[in-house]
């Protein structure tokens, strides 16, 4: 009898774990489907701010456009509540961390990166 309790306890368990990863699963799904489109905003580095739009696709690419002249592109991912920006010609582990959150409704997005600078964008 102390077996059976013993298993049933660990189905539990187990069950639980798994549904909880399933619960990440969809919130990361969910956060990536709020990225998803055009950004304008403000970058902030030190004493400078710069104008910049932010196109997220569906497909994991970003592209940003600084001050309407400079165009870079990123492959991006979303990870323990990091938006990792990564340019494609690089090696692995040359990933970018912006820290983000969504605020107003989700048409608001704050993104910060200690080392670098903080974006400030609203989707347009």
């Amino acid at each position: 009898m102390n077996k059976e309790k013993a298993l049933i306890i660990i189905a539990v368990l187990l069950i639980s774990v798994c549904l909880s990863g399933c619960n990440e699963d969809s919130n990361k799904k969910d956060d990536i489907n709020k990225f998803i489109g055009t950004w304008e905003g403000t970058s902030f580095f030190l004493n400078e701010t710069t104008d910049v739009t932010l196109t997220f696709y569906e497909d994991y690419t970003l592209k940003q456009i600084s001050e309407e002249v400079h165009i870079h592109w990123f492959n991006y991912k979303l990870d323990n509540n990091c938006l990792y920006l990564k340019f494609p010609e690089l090696p692995e582990g040359y990933d970018i961390c912006y820290y983000y959150e969504f605020s107003n409704n989700n048409t608001a997005l704050t993104l910060t990166n200690e080392s670098l600078d903080t974006l400030v964008l609203n989707k347009i």
